[in-house]
């Protein structure tokens, strides 16, 4: 077997089981419901596979604007050949649209260096111009959100490409 086919085969049951646990893994919400600056749980469940294609992209990013959910935080794995500093699971906390803290989520610790972190809405961006040159995209979204769980830019496996794990959404 070789390595691109055994690396891809192992990224591919990584991207299966991060999906699996994306869906089994909801946010509780334990605030009482009539607060209305309580946090809001914004379950990721179901997923569906996308085309990766430009319009589909900018659909779905015109969608996750709609909602104008600029304050939220989320989960995110990334795997890519690169440093492990970036690879460590985080939790990103987003306000008024743009990161205000990373943490390691292993630590709590915070993450110095948040340049690598995407917002939802810089997720879709770095999708469509990807795609736009030509390149590699592969989705999978949220079914009721339409928000990416699973994005591959480029090829991970040729070494050429990074994969984004999105879980665990809250609005705040």
């Amino acid at each position: 077997m070789s390595a691109h086919f055994a690396q891809s085969h192992r990224l591919a049951r990584r991207a299966a089981a991060c999906l699996a646990i994306a869906g089994a893994l909801a946010c509780s919400d334990d605030s009482p419901t009539a607060d209305p600056n309580a946090q809001m749980a914004l379950t990721l469940g179901d997923t569906v596979s996308g085309s990766g294609q430009v319009s589909e992209l900018q659909k779905h990013r015109a969608a996750w604007l709609a909602r104008r959910i600029d304050d939220y935080r989320f989960q995110l794995q990334i795997s890519c050949f690169c440093g492990a500093e970036i690879t460590r699971p985080v939790v990103i906390e987003v306000r008024g649209g743009e990161i205000t803290k990373v943490e390691d989520l292993a630590t709590g610790k915070p993450v110095a260096d948040v340049s690598a972190y995407p917002t939802i809405t810089k997720l879709f961006d770095v999708a469509i111009d990807k795609r736009s040159a030509g390149g590699h995209v592969s989705v999978a979204y949220d079914r009721t959100l339409g928000i990416p769980v699973r994005l591959e830019v480029g090829t991970v496996a040729n070494d050429a490409g990074i994969l984004y794990f999105l879980s665990n959404l809250v609005r705040l």
